[in-house]
């Protein structure tokens, strides 16, 4: 991971955890569509795992460990104190069957290296499960403050996966509702204080929309649109 990424992550420690706290359904949501894609895995690698709130999900959940890479020196902390292996690049020598990661390659610069990286460290039969931000039409002042380099398209990703040597298993959109609550935030502004972005706003989006949104996602418009795009690699 790049210097780039451990300065500007999604969240602080602190407001990772308010999302933990908040937004259950939505962090429960991202981890089993990539359980979906990953049934029978045992080693699984979560690459950027903050302060592990997705980890906790597949140890609380799915009966899994995962081996957390990050490079952040407080997140590292608060990994450890959760009894997580923590670890500040891929495992030497370790093959896992889901190499996990969560709105984290927008952050780093080279992310075609990152993927190459990943698809060395896969088992004959893993699978990278990537969670990322999609289109470039909603890129905002967020993405710049928080510090992406990119959100995705699907013509990018599937370029880079080429260049990386991985095949693609599935590539679609996620979270339709998504899209239009971030466009809404593009056009009117984020604002954690009272408007969108707020503590009361993410609950109704977490109790209300996201399940309307996979609806909207089960009936096709995944293949449409979404505030996310979700990727999944393995080798050839």
């Amino acid at each position: 991971m790049s210097k780039q990424s451990e300065q500007n992550s999604d969240y602080s420690g602190l407001e990772e955890l308010l999302n933990a706290e908040v937004m259950t359904r939505y962090n429960r949501f991202i981890v089993d569509k990539a359980m979906r894609h990953a049934q029978g895995a045992k080693s699984v690698v979560d690459f950027g795992a903050g302060i592990g709130t997705l980890s906790l999900i597949f140890r609380d959940h799915y009966a899994l460990e995962p081996i957390c890479v990050e490079i952040d020196e407080q997140n590292k902390a608060y990994l450890a104190k959760r009894g997580f292996e923590v670890l500040d690049e891929m495992p030497s020598g370790h093959k896992a069957d889901l190499i996990f990661s969560s709105n984290v390659l927008e952050h780093i610069e080279d992310d075609v290296a990152i993927l190459e990286m990943m698809k060395e460290h896969l088992a004959d039969r893993g699978k990278i499960y990537l969670y990322l931000p999609a289109k470039m039409l909603l890129w905002s002042k967020l993405d710049e403050e928080v510090g992406h380099y990119r959100r995705y398209e699907y013509a990018e990703l599937k370029d880079k996966c080429q260049r990386a040597g991985l095949e693609i298993e599935a590539l679609h959109f996620a979270d339709s509702v998504g899209f239009f609550a971030s466009l809404a935030m593009k056009l009117m502004g984020y604002n954690k204080d009272g408007g969108i972005g707020s503590v009361s706003s993410l609950k109704v989006y977490d109790k209300w929309l996201l399940p309307i949104s996979k609806v909207m996602d089960a009936i096709g418009f995944r293949y449409l649109f979404g505030k996310n795009i979700v990727l999944v690699a393995r080798k050839p």
